[in-house]
């Protein structure tokens, strides 16, 4: 079985909106979806989403929790499951396999915690290692302003500074400052590390099937 990324979420709040910005929020699902390299399924069960990828899920979290935030200030809680997968079939919540198990079961514990943010494999010292950054994501989302979401989320999809503060209307030194603001520098380590852990247990399921 092959190595795949599971991202089971929920928007807070959604069953409260209003019909109006339920359909917003649905809209900003579709354009998240065409963006991205994954599969998306989303309003499963009310305000519940899930996403399955070969690679880069933390990326696409944050792509996801920083574009809905400036559109729409709504808060995500998300989880990543890392594992196998031995079954998948046209509606990812018809599919199975050990990345779901893991993204499913952490998000319903993070529904009773502060938690907004986690990932979960099966090796317990990369999920300890993970609870630390995880938490550090969550500390700077959780004080970060509509704009600084926005400058982020365009940093995120490559664009330039000079390009942020044309589509923005701003100034180049206000968008570094935004950016900056939201925690980008640090934010750019930690994608970094996933990329190693991600890169770590592909190969290892490679090696175990080898052997």
């Amino acid at each position: 079985m092959e190595v795949y990324q599971v991202v089971t979420g929920d928007v807070r709040d959604s069953a409260k909106m209003p019909p109006k910005r339920r359909l917003q929020l649905r809209r900003a699902f579709d354009y998240l979806a065409e963006k991205s390299l994954g599969k998306y399924e989303y309003f499963i069960r009310g305000d519940n989403f899930q996403i399955l990828l070969r690679e880069n899920a933390l990326y696409e979290c944050i792509c996801l929790k920083t574009y809905l935030h400036s559109k729409l200030m709504v808060q995500v809680r998300v989880s990543v499951g890392i594992g196998e997968v031995g079954l998948i079939n046209e509606r990812v919540s018809d599919s199975d396999g050990e990345a779901f198990w893991y993204s499913g079961r952490a998000l319903e514990e993070m529904k009773s915690k502060d938690q907004w943010t986690r990932i979960v494999t099966a090796r317990a010292d990369i999920n300890d290692e993970w609870e630390v950054h995880t938490a550090t994501l969550d500390y700077l989302e959780s004080d970060r302003t509509a704009h600084q979401s926005e400058a982020l989320y365009w940093t995120l999809r490559n664009e330039t500074q000079s390009g942020i503060a044309k589509r923005l209307g701003i100034s180049q030194p206000s968008v570094h400052s935004r950016i900056k603001g939201a925690g980008w520098p640090l934010i750019e380590k930690i994608l970094h590390r996933y990329d190693q852990i991600q890169t770590i247990l592909s190969n290892q399921t490679d090696h175990a099937a080898v052997v």
